[in-house]
């Protein structure tokens, strides 16, 4: 059955009785349960590195295997998945079920775009890197077993770093140059995992035999790193001519599939430059309050200024955090679990980066601890490099950061996935360029953003409005740099000129927003998931006039999981046939 015959499927599989009341004791799983076990199991062999971050880790001491003979087989699997997903029928399946069902076929329709028609693995040396740095990363961060587990995992991985470059030299003959030089960049840096950041990581193994090992081990797939990356230097890069494009009909199906959105891209390229006109003057109107009669641009700059100093970061983030938090107890915007906090601590000196949440996976048997990370400015750096590192933390983003991140964003939201039905909305991909449902993930985390502004926080202090309008604009851009620099539309200037132009974007950071459309031609998923879920607010309160709830809405999405939009529109308003976005 082709893709685009689905939407009739599914309609069929979305109706039928309401939603049956659980019994009091657990019954054995569903035959449908039974199917995504072995579905998480076949993507965790397939592309270990991955759910490692999902809290898979049943094959954490594997790499990928990126053989053309090996990718043959993966694509053989997924049409056997998926044709065996296509025969549960819509009598067997719950509600949920039958949503989970849709979301995991979109998937798989994902993967086969990637692996099949698209072959980036012919063309990107990232997906390489990427797959020797992401699960020997997350091993050294998510203590999800004892150290020496961890180690011997990561010792047994290794072995096959030789015949993952081996894959890497024979599919990669005419990349695309960026992605060429991304992945010398990313190899290198793997290389540097390996030699500086793995000892720190096992410090408290120091001396021991498994450590000499371990280290022995990175030693040897060190050599291979750093010979495949002067490979990339010297033979890949200087011949890299291949096209960045992979066009809009491409484009379009990693929607569907991905975010089961199927707007034309006209449509949505429309939606996006009436949302760019409309918070820009936002961000003017809000400039307007703070400084009256200055130009928006200047007193952008002059907010940017105001930020902790060097050593009092992570503190000063703590207090934003805990005053979010405050805000969306006493507001009553979600329930925040009791006796349980957001902690914020220094990024560990081998995960350098700018705000990150890493938080528990729902799948993880035992939960880990989770930590809002930022990483200050350096005591060696000069001091106007000190100040420019700070600028993005001045106090304004780092309070919309904050809310994306932590709360209500991303923490609250895995936390709450604790409770999600099922298997499917509790994973995360969440590694470009693979298919990975972001509408629902940062979908959620941008909206939470824009929330507490709507909401007051701060008493409704035109700096924050700044901050988040700012942040939004260039969530925007992201939506027609991905669709027209992949339909040959726009050279990556014409996108650099737009975060530039249109966010108030330094040039330097626009650069590298532009460049990210090459490898992450969806990355309008953020924008698109806020869209479609102030979509449903808007509609779910025109549904149930004055019995609609705030609180209980954000609980239900929370709830609900990570799951593209639509998902979310047919758990809330069953049946329903519009469009995400309307």
């Amino acid at each position: 059955m082709p893709f685009l015959a689905l939407p009739a499927l599914f309609a069929m599989l979305l109706g039928g009785a309401p939603r049956p009341r659980g019994p009091s004791v657990a019954p054995p799983p569903s035959s449908f349960a039974r199917f995504v076990d072995t579905y998480l199991d076949t993507f965790a062999r397939l592309h270990p590195s991955i759910a490692a971050g999902n809290g898979i880790h049943t094959h954490d001491d594997r790499l990928e295997d990126y053989s053309a003979a090996g990718i043959a087989r993966e694509i053989t699997t997924w049409k056997a998945l998926r044709a065996q997903l296509r025969r549960f029928s819509a009598a067997s399946l719950t509600p949920d079920e039958r949503v989970d069902a849709r979301i995991l076929d979109g998937v798989i329709d994902g993967w086969l775009l990637e692996q099949e028609t698209l072959a980036n693995w012919r063309r990107n040396p990232m997906l390489y890197a990427s797959a020797l740095s992401d699960g020997v990363h997350n091993l050294m961060t998510m203590e999800s077993a004892p150290a020496p587990v961890r180690m011997r995992r990561i010792i047994r991985k290794l072995r096959g770093t030789d015949a993952l470059l081996r894959a890497a030299r024979t599919n990669i003959q005419d990349p695309p140059r960026l992605l060429a030089e991304r992945g010398l960049v990313m190899m290198r840096g793997a290389s540097g995992m390996l030699a500086n950041d793995l000892p720190l990581a096992f410090g408290a193994a120091r001396g021991t035999p498994l450590m000499d090992s371990l280290m022995q081990s990175a030693a040897r797939a060190r050599s291979s790193i750093d010979a495949y990356a002067a490979h990339l230097e010297r033979s890949v890069i200087p011949r890299a001519h291949g096209a960045i494009g992979i066009g809009g009909a491409a484009v379009a199906r990693r929607y569907r599939a991905e975010e089961l959105i199927t707007l034309p891209l006209d449509s949505l390229l429309a939606l996006g430059e009436r949302e760019l006109a409309q918070v820009q003057q936002q961000f003017r109107a809000a400039a307007t309050r703070y400084a009256p009669g200055e130009d928006p641009a200047a007193s952008w700059a002059r907010v940017r200024r105001d930020h902790p100093p060097r050593g009092g970061l992570v503190a000063a983030t703590q207090r934003i955090v805990d005053s979010l938090t405050a805000f969306v107890v006493a507001r009553g915007i979600a329930r925040v679990p009791p006796n349980e906090r957001v902690i914020v601590a220094p990024a560990p000196v081998f995960d350098l980066g700018f705000a990150s949440m890493h938080a528990s996976p729902p799948l993880e048997s035992t939960p880990v601890t989770s930590y809002y990370y930022i990483t200050d400015a350096r005591a060696d750096q000069p001091a106007d490099e000190q100040n420019a590192w700070l600028e993005r933390y001045n106090y304004a983003s780092l309070t919309n950061t904050s809310a994306h991140e932590a709360m209500p964003g991303h923490w609250l939201h895995a936390t709450s996935m604790r409770e999600t039905p099922g298997k499917v909305r509790r994973i995360w991909i969440g590694l470009n360029p693979f298919p990975q449902p972001s509408s629902g993930q940062d979908g959620w985390a941008h909206y939470a953003e824009q929330l507490m502004v709507e909401q007051g926080f701060g008493d409704k202090d035109p700096r924050l409005a700044m901050a988040q309008a700012s942040d939004a604009l260039t969530r925007i851009c992201r939506l027609p740099s991905g669709i027209r620099v992949h339909t040959g539309a726009w050279s990556l200037t014409d996108a650099q000129r737009c975060f530039e132009d249109e966010a108030y974007v330094a040039a330097p950071a626009a650069k590298r927003e532009a460049e990210r459309a090459v490898y992450d031609p969806t990355y309008g998923g953020y924008f698109l998931g806020k869209m479609a879920l102030l979509t449903l607010r808007a509609d779910l309160q025109a549904a149930e006039g004055a019995a609609f709830d705030l609180r209980r809405f954000h609980e239900r999405i929370l709830r609900n999981g990570i799951a593209p939009i639509w998902a979310h529109r047919q758990l809330l308003l069953p049946g329903d046939t519009r469009e995400v976005i309307h």
